[in-house]
């Protein structure tokens, strides 16, 4: 019998990428709410500029799903949250990346 996983592997892979589905929607969706959500977690002082911006880029990876973009809303709120704290006005980060998008 003929091993198949690498196939399915590879097609998995390319839905993945190119959100073919649903579920590969939810899944890209969910990757991308896990490295804010990582972020959220680490120690301040790790984040690098880039990454204050990121959190609020992760709109058009949940706007297909109600559920998703509710969830995205918290990962947000936790990170400025955290930025504030660290003295970052994420009024002028949000400007900054909604005139550059």
């Amino acid at each position: 019998m003929k091993d198949t996983n690498g196939q399915e592997i590879y097609d998995l892979f390319f839905e993945f990428e190119n959100k073919e589905t649903y579920e590969a929607k939810v899944a890209n969706a969910l990757d991308k709410l896990e490295v804010q959500l990582q972020h959220n977690h680490a120690d301040f002082s790790t984040w690098e500029e880039i990454e204050y911006d990121m959190c609020y880029m992760m709109d058009k990876h949940v706007l297909f799903d109600e559920t998703l973009f509710e969830l995205k809303k918290q990962i947000e709120e936790d990170a400025e949250k955290k930025m504030r704290s660290g003295g970052i006005d994420t009024d002028e980060v949000r400007k900054r990346v909604k005139t550059s998008s």
